[in-house]
């Protein structure tokens, strides 16, 4: 009886939602695919979205891809090293994640720089002559997300 008791409380542990961060302050999110297709009226703001982790950063943990399982669109989340460490188990798992919306321009240099660096976190080739132009990111600066099991 010990035993099964215990295997229950176990499981039971491993089946619950894992808050990361701060806790989340907006009652809904969007789908990702909402805010990717029109980010700009939401720069600088709090945004809650949820989808699909597809990658997180193998490096530091901080960073999460989401994405929209009905449209494919992307976003990214990404926090200060150590704000947040997003787990390499959570591919694969819907999650919640709130934070700023940011639209960063960039140079063709710094796209470079930007696309080998996260080809060295992925693992990933990388080259560097098919980049021809800059570009326009636009990503969630993380505060808290939930993954759900």
């Amino acid at each position: 009886m010990k035993t099964f008791l215990l295997a229950v409380c176990a499981f039971s542990l491993l089946a619950k939602d894992q808050d990361l961060g701060k806790s989340l302050t907006l009652k809904e999110p969007m789908n990702v695919g909402t805010v990717v297709s029109t980010p700009e009226p939401l720069v600088g703001k709090v945004v809650q979205v949820k989808g699909k982790v597809t990658e997180v950063c193998t490096m530091a943990g901080c960073w999460m891809a989401l994405v929209d399982p009905e449209t494919s669109q992307m976003i990214r989340v990404k926090v200060n090293d150590g704000d947040i460490v997003f787990p390499k188990e959570a591919v694969g798992k819907l999650a919640i994640a709130e934070g700023k919306l940011v639209k960063m321009v960039l140079t063709k240099e710094q796209t470079i720089a930007r696309m080998k660096h996260e080809a060295d976190e992925t693992g990933r080739k990388f080259d560097p002559s098919k980049v021809t132009s800059g570009t326009t990111i636009f990503q969630i600066a993380g505060t808290g997300a939930r993954l759900l099991e």
